[in-house]
């Protein structure tokens, strides 16, 4: 029986989520501003922007409480209400250096959803562990969970070429 890496992540508000939101939406603003069009026309797309960007301020807001990731590509999501809910991680999971996107669906939805995760969420550590543990837990190691990111790392590359990860046991 093989051993099942567990990291339970609590998420923080992210001031930089809020920030480019602030940031997008007034741009989209000032370009509307620009643009040579009927006043009738440049309000209603400007509500638009501003109904879209408090959507996304509001989403930000209730953002998930954190994430029970596991190796075998398992998760259960904390809502900020306190509803834990069993899921699978999706294709679509991004592990970059100052952010990653934690995709995950429900068993019987078809939808998957995406929860942003930039650097000022999480801890240095622990955001650097969740990278780890998504880049190994996407990889299709099989394994224990990795004693570096470097394997699972250089699997999931050679993966995403088609190449047999499988060779360079």
């Amino acid at each position: 029986m093989r051993r099942v890496a567990s990291r339970r992540f609590d998420f923080a508000p992210s001031r930089i989520a809020r920030r480019f939101i602030v940031v997008t939406h007034g741009a989209t603003l000032a370009l509307l501003v620009a643009l040579p069009l009927e006043p009738l026309m440049a309000a209603s797309l400007a509500l638009l922007v501003v109904a879209l960007g408090l959507r996304g301020w509001r989403a930000a807001e209730d953002a998930l409480a954190g994430v029970v990731l596991r190796s075998d590509a398992t998760l259960t999501v904390l809502r900020p209400d306190g509803r834990a809910i069993d899921a699978t991680l999706a294709p679509g999971s991004v592990a970059l250096p100052h952010y990653a996107a934690v995709a995950w669906r429900v068993s019987g939805e078809r939808g998957s959803r995406v929860e942003s995760v930039p650097w000022d969420r999480l801890s240095a550590e622990a955001h650097r562990e969740l990278r780890v543990l998504l880049r190994y837990a996407t990889s299709g190691e099989d394994a224990l969970s990795p004693a570096s990111h470097a394997r699972a790392w250089i699997s999931a590359a050679l993966s995403a070429l088609a190449w047999p990860a499988r060779r360079w046991r």
